[in-house]
């Protein structure tokens, strides 16, 4: 478990229409963002929940872009939601990923991390195509600045 400063926090995004959980890839050392591609599809809608144990609180988060509304389903539980709207996210191209940034902020400190991805467009069924990503669980630190700092990540 983390040190007093430490929490965990549980990522999960799922298709905003139908709930289902989105695909990832094992790509090894191919790309500079990462050994796992997380798929999407572009001029779609997704639902990213947040679960911070113990709770930590969260004011705010960035996503390729877009700043998204979050919302505490209760202040002192460590739960959040938000929507991720990825209109305006053009394909990628073969052979390559696109390495995205997320902020999430909060009065405890300001995580900033990069996700390796790759869009497909809408009604390309490759973007479903992988193993289910049930939730990425990251083992996270903070520093006496409030930098928040990703120690181990898993992907269930």
């Amino acid at each position: 478990m983390p040190g007093p400063a430490g929490f965990h926090l549980d990522i999960s995004i799922r298709n905003a229409e139908n709930g289902d959980p989105i695909a990832f890839k094992v790509d090894g050392e191919r790309f500079d963002g990462g050994t796992r591609t997380l798929k999407f599809a572009s001029n779609a809608r997704y639902k990213i929940q947040l679960t911070a144990r113990p709770p930590h609180e969260f004011l705010s988060l960035h996503l390729a872009g877009s700043d998204l509304a979050l919302l505490a389903e209760d202040p002192k539980s460590g739960q959040y939601v938000a929507e991720w709207n990825t209109t305006g996210i053009d394909a990628t191209g073969k052979g390559s990923r696109h390495n995205i940034n997320l902020h999430l902020q909060g009065p405890g400190g300001l995580l900033k991390k990069q996700l390796q991805t790759k869009f497909y467009n809408r009604d390309d069924s490759h973007a479903e195509w992988g193993h289910k990503l049930e939730k990425l669980i990251w083992k996270c630190s903070v520093d006496d600045r409030g930098n928040i700092s990703v120690n181990d990540e898993e992907y269930k």
